[in-house]
């Protein structure tokens, strides 16, 4: 009598490995996450949708954005237009985003304009000459800043000050980067007064701990300030007036970056993407996310990519989520998980084209969402929105949008022994599946393919409050998981599963197991 065996996917904490050879995935990675997300308990399911904060969509496609809660608990986003035009909407009590038209910010003594070739980068700091919490602005000119006692832009003038593409709050000042005339300098303001960066009490400092290495990029990690180059990270130390390190320390002479906008801070570190994949640096180390185990999924991409493109990867902090979403061009976004420390993706769909990614404020300070530009519309858009479970959809009522297609690809299942041929017979999904979802399960040995459709019961277990025991108790926790049973009858040495799922709800998916029979070697 053949031999029964069993295989299974004990649970997707491990995420995504789309690196190593299928016999070498471990029993928590599976191969594929597409449109889809580790959840915190280290099961698997389908990300959110998106709504259009706005029904009537920008004149041109946004560059980049910037989320802002003022001292007085006034919360606003802005997003920089491709036209060179900065945009704006303030937040109203019960509601996400106005569902209007955004404003376009007014300049101080008539027209102005940003740069339509530099994506700008951004700031909240105080503005020295009036004493305000205003937004500051970098887009390769002098700075502009911002503040809504006036609603008017304003260009920093003085033949002293100086240029910034990249700028970045540390200790009280503001530090900036990218001035085309001093590329190796970083720039900085004096003390809670922005409108003196770079002069008038701030200054300069030349940064040559790798020769006169372009500097790209800044971050304020603990107590130093990070300063990425192409090629290598250096540091600044200092907490006040007097005691800043003028003369800056090497962290790394071999890995820098050269996508600024990949830079992600959080809890003491500044993750970013460079021409080596997916990195982590601390103020005295530089380490690589991937490794033997849990291969980076970045790294074969960005060794593909142009430099243009290279350059236009986008990172951002997902709060809401504990993830860090990096967007790569033409790929969709990677997700990495703060906790689990493990990957999911690629996210395709609306996420597909170009465009800036940056958190914003919602209501209050506590909710933060992820904003994106969508470029194939002009829209702005929140994403990974509640309740909603298609991109594009209509902020009011949730409607319209298009569906988001998930598929889980499984790690490769050998049931223990590669040598051996197997015969299938059946195969357990644990899974939550509300209403009337159903969930496309398919499956492919050497020698053929097969699917089946799984649909939800109309109430499954515990779906719905009951009375269970002598004293009238109910029953009142989440919708749990079901289990179902299904007949694969294939033979093969192996057996790769994808399960998928068009409809506007969220699948999770928590365990998968298999059982077969023992053919023998051939």
């Amino acid at each position: 009598m053949p031999t029964p065996v069993r295989d299974a996917q004990s649970g997707f904490s491990g995420g995504i490995n789309t690196v190593s050879d299928p016999i070498a995935l471990q029993p928590n990675q599976i191969r594929r996450a597409v449109n889809a997300r580790i959840n915190q308990y280290g099961a698997i399911e389908k990300r959110l949708g998106s709504v259009k904060t706005s029904t009537n969509p920008l004149p041109s496609a946004g560059t980049n954005g910037f989320g802002w809660v003022k001292d007085n608990g006034d919360a606003f986003s802005f997003v920089m237009g491709a036209n060179g035009v900065l945009y704006y909407a303030q937040f109203s009590d019960g509601n996400v985003l106005p569902a209007a038209s955004w404003t376009a910010a007014a300049w101080t003594g008539g027209t102005g304009s940003f740069s339509t070739t530099v994506t700008p980068t951004f700031c909240s700091f105080r503005d020295g000459s009036t004493g305000a919490d205003a937004v500051f602005i970098a887009d390769g000119g002098k700075l502009v800043h911002w503040h809504s006692g006036t609603n008017l832009l304003v260009r920093e003038g003085g033949a002293s000050s100086h240029s910034a593409s990249y700028i970045k709050v540390h200790n009280q000042r503001i530090w900036g980067c990218g001035d085309p005339d001093s590329p190796d300098s970083i720039f900085y303001s004096k003390l809670n007064d922005g409108s003196s960066f770079g002069h008038a009490g701030g200054g300069e400092i030349v940064v040559r701990t790798f020769s006169d290495e372009k500097v790209v990029a800044l971050a304020s990690v603990g107590s130093s300030l990070l300063i990425f180059h192409r090629r290598g990270i250096s540091r600044l130390t200092g907490f006040g007036q007097d005691d800043i390190t003028v003369q800056p320390e090497g962290v790394s002479s071999q890995t820098g970056t050269l996508a600024p906008l990949s830079i992600v801070e959080t809890d003491g570190a500044a993750f970013f993407v460079s021409d080596r994949g997916a990195f982590v640096a601390t103020e005295g180390s530089v380490s690589q996310l991937g490794t033997p185990a849990t291969p980076d999924p970045l790294l074969p991409i960005v060794e593909s990519l142009s430099a243009s493109s290279l350059a236009n990867i986008r990172g951002v902090l997902s709060r809401r989520t504990q993830e860090i979403w990096w967007f790569v061009p033409g790929y969709g976004v990677y997700v990495y998980h703060l906790v689990l420390r493990a990957w999911s993706g690629p996210w395709t769909g609306e996420y597909l084209t170009t465009g800036g990614m940056w958190t914003c404020p919602v209501e209050d300070e506590a909710e933060l969402f992820v904003v994106r530009s969508n470029t194939s519309d002009n829209s702005v858009r929140l994403c990974e929105f509640p309740g909603v479970y298609t991109d594009g959809a209509t902020m009011d009522t949730g409607a319209g949008g298009t569906a988001v297609s998930m598929a889980v690809q499984l790690r490769r299942m050998y049931f223990n022994d590669d040598s051996q041929a197997k015969a299938l017979r059946f195969g357990y999904l644990t899974a939550r599946l509300t209403g009337s979802a159903t969930l496309n399960v398919q499956w492919k040995t050497n020698e053929g393919t097969a699917q089946a459709l799984i649909t939800a019961p109309a109430a499954g277990s515990w779906t719905t409050s009951a009375s269970w025991n002598a004293y009238g108790a109910t029953w009142t926790g989440p919708v749990d998981s079901d289990s179902y049973r299904i007949d694969m009858g294939l033979k093969g040495y192996w057996t790769d599963v994808t399960l998928s799922s068009s409809e506007n709800n969220i699948p999770v998916i928590s365990r998968w197991q298999m059982d077969g029979f023992i053919l023998g070697r051939r």
